[in-house]
C-alpha cells in the first residue's frame, strides 16, 4: 500500500496585500515617533530653565494694598515662562483679605503681570470683620477698617439681610436729611437702628419698614425740631410711638 501524503497549500501573499501592510508599519512608526516628539517637547517646555520668569509686576487702583504687598504675597516666583504656575500663584494672591479678585497671565518673553481688584467695604460687620458690596464678608487688619462706614450687628448668618437692611432703611431716611449709622439685632431677630447724631430708633421683631416709614412721617411733621434732646424712639406701637429725652 501507498502512503498517502498530505499537501499543504501555499497561498501567495499579493503585492497589494504587501503593500497595505508596509503602509500600516510605517503610520504606526511615524506615529511613534511624533509622540516621541511631542513628548520631549512637553518635558523641555517644562524645564524651569527654559526662558525663565525674571520680572513680576503688579497694577490695579489699591487703597489698602499696594505693589510691594503683592509681590510680597506671590512669593518667590520660580519657573519658566511655560511651567509656571499662574493658579498658584493667583490662589497666593487672593488669600489677601483685601483682594477680591486676581488675574495673573504671561507676558512674552520673561514677565508674570499680576493684575488686583480690590475689595469694596460696604460695612462694618460687628468688632472683626467687613462686608463687601456683594454682602460677603472679609477679615483684614483690624487698623486697615475705614472709619466712616456703618456698623452692622446681628447673629451669625445674617450680615446678607442687614446690610440689605441698611441700603434699605438708608434710602427711606435720605428724605429727612438722616443717616444710619448702625444697625444692632438680638436673637430674637429684634432690631434697633441708630442714626448719626446717637439716636436710636426700636423697630421690634416685625414691620420694620410700616414702622419706620411712620416714624419719617413723625420726624416731618413733629420731631425734626426736636431731634437733638431725643435719646430714643420706640416704634413698636401700633399707631403711635414713645420718646425718651436726653437728661
Amino acid at each position: 500500500m501507498f502512503a498517502r501524503v498530505a499537501r499543504q497549500a501555499v497561498i501567495p501573499v499579493s503585492h497589494i496585500e504587501w503593500r497595505q501592510l508596509l503602509s500600516r508599519l510605517t503610520g504606526l512608526l511615524l506615529s511613534f515617533t511624533l509622540l516621541s516628539m511631542v513628548g520631549m517637547a512637553i518635558m523641555k517646555l517644562n524645564d524651569p530653565q527654559l526662558l525663565p520668569i525674571q520680572k513680576v509686576r503688579a497694577q490695579g487702583s489699591f487703597i489698602n494694598l499696594t505693589e510691594q504687598m503683592l509681590l510680597k504675597r506671590a512669593g518667590d516666583i520660580r519657573g519658566g515662562y511655560f511651567s509656571i504656575n499662574v493658579t498658584a500663584v493667583q490662589k497666593n494672591i487672593e488669600s489677601l483679605a483685601w483682594v477680591d479678585k486676581a488675574y495673573v497671565r504671561r507676558l512674552w518673553p520673561d514677565t508674570l503681570m499680576i493684575t488686583v481688584t480690590e475689595q469694596t467695604a460696604s460695612a462694618w460687620w460687628q468688632d472683626d470683620g467687613l462686608i463687601n458690596q456683594r454682602g460677603e464678608l472679609f477679615f483684614p487688619e483690624k487698623n486697615s477698617f475705614p472709619a466712616n462706614l456703618p456698623k452692622l450687628n446681628g447673629p451669625a448668618g445674617t450680615h446678607r439681610q442687614l446690610l440689605e437692611h441698611y441700603q434699605n432703611m438708608n434710602s427711606m431716611l435720605e428724605k429727612s436729611a438722616l443717616t444710619i449709622q448702625r444697625i444692632d439685632m438680638d436673637a430674637r431677630r429684634s432690631l434697633v437702628i441708630m442714626l448719626v447724631g446717637g439716636v436710636k430708633i426700636l423697630l421690634g421683631r416685625d414691620e420694620y419698614y410700616p414702622r419706620l416709614e411712620r416714624f419719617v412721617r413723625m420726624h416731618t411733621k413733629l420731631l425734626a425740631a426736636e431731634m437733638n434732646n431725643i435719646q430714643k424712639i420706640d416704634m413698636r406701637y401700633t399707631n403711635g410711638f414713645t420718646l425718651l429725652r436726653q437728661q
